[in-house]
């Protein structure tokens, strides 16, 4: 059976002149795998076999060499960059098909260590990516740094911004509240895990109130680096809680 070449093409609008550009690529292995991965009472067989098709002719993630191993690219073939985007890591974030719990880590790792471009504000993404990647010391830093920038010239200091393009930068402060809450809670699109505190700094105390996938309530509070207190509602989804082994839990769960 043939793979699918997608040419001539675009990776975001970062590099102009691709062969099987990462987004796409990444987009069709996330859609496929979680079409399949319904119950087959809810889907028709003829999709399910244009799905599995689909699947099967979709071509290798993109791979290139760094000083430090093998890392995402940005597409199979890539050349003509003319923006400042990191299309690689969108393997990592929206698709999920790298980071906290998954298979060859180091490969999304190492594209972030050796990315062309970095910076934590705007719509740059590279604290949402460190997040998924588990990497708290440098989220950590680049959510600070984050919430630190504003627009000097404006009253209010929630008006982000001009950053890329103008004030108020409402992009700014949604990465910022989605790398906030990825530092807290992770759930993983292809299977009920939950990974609670993947990317919190134990210097950090919090008392939260999360909400998951299968109608799960997450409740605790977090102090000095332990886990005072959690509670798990339904109790049955403790089973597919994974918890960050750099907290222990101080007190029998509620």
């Amino acid at each position: 059976m043939g793979k699918l070449v997608m040419y001539p093409s675009q990776s975001a609008e970062t590099w102009w002149d691709c062969t099987n550009p990462m987004p796409e690529l990444a987009g069709l292995y996330s859609l496929c795998s979680r079409l399949l991965a319904l119950p087959e009472n809810l889907t028709k067989p003829e999709d399910r076999n244009f799905w599995k098709t689909l699947y099967a002719k979709l071509p290798e993630i993109p791979l290139r060499d760094t000083p430090s191993g093998k890392a995402l690219a940005p597409a199979t073939r890539f050349e003509k960059k003319s923006n400042v985007e990191n299309p690689e890591l969108y393997a990592v974030f929206p698709f999920r098909l790298f980071g906290v719990g998954k298979p060859n880590i180091e490969w999304a790792k190492n594209a972030l260590k050796y990315r062309w471009d970095k910076g934590h504000f705007g719509w740059r993404q590279d604290d949402i990516f460190m997040a998924y990647l588990g990497l708290t010391e440098q989220a950590k830093d680049g959510l600070v740094s984050r919430a630190r920038n504003y627009d000097k010239t404006k009253r209010f200091p929630a008006f982000w911004g001009p950053n890329y393009d103008w004030t108020p930068d409402q992009d700014h402060g949604g990465t910022l509240m989605k790398t906030f809450q990825s530092m807290l809670i992770q759930t993983d699109p292809y299977s009920k895990k939950v990974y609670l505190l993947p990317a919190w700094p134990k210097d950090w105390n919090t008392s939260f109130k999360l909400h998951a996938p299968y109608n799960t309530i997450l409740e605790g509070s977090v102090k000095n680096g332990k886990i005072e207190r959690l509670k798990v509602t339904p109790e049955e989804r403790r089973h597919d809680l994974i918890i960050n082994n750099a907290y222990t839990v101080k007190s029998e769960p509620l």
